[in-house]
């Protein structure tokens, strides 16, 4: 799918159409190949019956009408599970294209919008909305289409039959694929709407719910909280019955439109003889023939009836691509940028500020801070007190109030790319890629050589750990570092950090979980050869590295 802001139906079914015309042709073999079964067979049936009435069985062919209705059975089958198979395998490659999309939408994003993207209710109602976008094709578009040629085919079949047929079957038609599903969905359109909103908002309620349960018992708030969930469940069930009278109403029409066609084609194809008294076929239309198109009129019944209920996956589709298309805002940037390439940051000063978080607003109380060439400071203070936020405003990694000069310059550091280039940060909570131990490491270094990836490891103390691999620096870590302890995957992301070779460094707790031993190596690297020009250190554990610098207490 070509790069685009806004998400559409019509975009994800031309990202990959080719691969969407595989379903769609087997889909039709096999609703083709059902409605002609039924044809055929009821033709076949009441001929043999026939027949055997009039003595003629033993010079009637059965072989040929049998083995056409042993093959239409076949290219059913055989299509609708060829169509299932490409259909699922078009839906994964669809699934894949709003994957990147989402992925697109969320690194435009501004970093604060994205750490609050990052809550599980909402990843929660990114699952459900790709899940019910990418419905839409099996459940919307292809009954339709199906219903659509198998009107088609059955028009032309029905002009070999009687041509006085034709009308009725093209109103008989446009009630099916328009009228009806257009009532239907008209009706409950907005039921569909409030209901899928509903149904996210109801989910995080009750999850908010189990995480305090205990505080709403003890505290003697449970049936008040139990009955605003019960308001919940009562209006979506409103809005449940609301949807099920809709798709019964549509089924109900659509079956009163074939009866019709049925009955109207009978007045059509007979005519009711005065003299004899009796209901007699047209001229040159055979009986054979009439049983075969009421059993086909059945099975172009069962193709229509779907698209009674198709406004359901409509409405929710289109409520998933809303809220998708929400993702994409429009970011400035207020972004101070550097003139020249060699720029390096070697003075930092700091007025009245205060870093502080987007969701919450809660952070470190405002500062003045100078920080030049060559200082290691020590940043302490209780937990609470914002260390951990001082230190990712620092970084540019949120929210801040207050001024800042850099060498001088008075800039902004949040998203200030020329900025963060020359900044290292060490956040509590770092992440480890599902790559080779090597890859890792290169991503703060991209050439970097065997032997400086051995030499910052031993400089973490992590050489002898990674030696001891199954397949050293190429093995495979898991999903997000999990096969690695908290001590190691912040070992293994400084030793990424070091080799990056800029002049600020910001660590945020480095040592917690470490031995004394990992502690003193880690220091005597900061300090010879990995010494960073700045070094900023939030740490509540004692080393070499904090007895030297100057401690700031917050």
């Amino acid at each position: 799918m070509k790069k685009t802001n806004k998400l559409s139906l019509k975009s994800l079914i031309f990202s990959n159409l080719w691969g969407f015309m595989v379903p769609v042709f087997l889909g039709l073999v096999a609703s083709l190949a059902g409605v002609a079964l039924l044809g055929v067979s009821g033709w076949f049936i009441s001929a043999a019956g026939l027949a055997t009435a009039l003595g003629a069985h033993l010079s009637f062919n059965y072989l040929t009408p049998g083995a056409i209705v042993r093959g239409l059975a076949i290219f059913r089958t055989a299509g609708r599970y060829g169509e299932q198979v490409s259909a699922h395998n078009h839906l994964l490659g669809l699934l894949r294209t709003l994957r990147l999309w989402v992925w697109d939408r969320r690194v435009e994003q501004d970093a604060t919008n994205l750490q609050q993207q990052s809550k599980g209710d909402l990843l929660q109602r990114l699952v459900n909305d790709l899940d019910m976008i990418i419905r839409w094709p099996l459940v919307v578009f292809l009954p339709w289409l199906y219903a659509l040629l198998s009107y088609v085919a059955m028009a032309v079949f029905a002009y070999f039959l009687q041509a006085d047929l034709l009308y009725p079957i093209a109103v008989c038609g446009f009630f099916h694929l328009l009228i009806i599903p257009y009532l239907a969905g008209h009706y409950a359109r907005q039921a569909v709407h409030i209901g899928q909103v509903l149904g996210v908002y109801r989910r995080s309620r009750f999850v908010s719910v189990f995480s305090a349960l205990i505080t709403l018992t003890i505290r003697g708030h449970w049936q008040e909280y139990a009955q605003r969930l019960g308001y919940l469940d009562e209006k979506q069930k409103i809005k449940e019955a609301a949807i099920q009278n809709a798709v019964s109403a549509g089924r109900l029409g659509a079956y009163c439109v074939t009866i019709m066609l049925l009955v109207v084609s009978f007045y059509v194809l007979a005519f009711f003889d005065s003299e004899s008294q009796r209901w007699s076929l047209v001229e040159g239309v055979k009986g054979t023939w009439v049983v075969g198109f009421v059993l086909a009129v059945l099975a172009l019944n069962e193709l229509v009836l779907p698209l009674a209920q198709a406004f359901v996956a409509q409405g929710q589709s289109q409520v998933g691509l809303h809220r998708l298309n929400q993702l994409q805002t429009s970011c400035t940037s207020s972004t101070a940028k550097t003139a020249h390439d060699d720029f390096k940051v070697h003075q930092l000063s700091f007025k009245q500020w205060h870093g502080f978080h987007a969701v919450n607003g809660m952070g470190n109380k405002p500062l003045d801070l100078d920080i030049y060439l060559g200082d290691r400071l020590w940043i302490c203070g209780s937990s609470g007190s914002g260390k951990s936020t001082l230190l990712a405003a620092m970084a540019g990694d949120c929210l801040s109030k207050g001024e800042v000069f850099v060498n001088g310059d008075k800039c902004d550091l949040f998203g200030n790319e020329t900025y963060q280039k020359q900044v290292s940060y060490l956040p509590q909570s770092p992440y480890v890629f599902q790559q080779s131990v090597a890859a890792n490491l290169r991503l703060g270094k991209e050439d970097a050589t065997e032997d400086e990836l051995w030499e910052v490891l031993e400089a973490v103390a992590l050489a002898e750990w990674a030696r001891a691999l199954p397949n050293g620096l190429a093995t495979l870590l898991s999903f997000q570092g999990r096969d690695l302890s908290g001590g190691q995957r912040k070992r293994l992301v400084l030793a990424r950090l070091l080799l990056r070779n800029v002049p600020v460094l910001l660590l945020d707790e480095p040592f917690d979980g470490l031995d004394t031993a990992s502690i003193r190596c880690i220091s005597h690297a900061l300090q010879h050869d990995f010494r960073p020009n700045i070094l900023v250190l939030v740490s509540h554990v004692s080393s070499s590295l904090g007895d030297s610098a100057k401690k700031i207490e917050l």
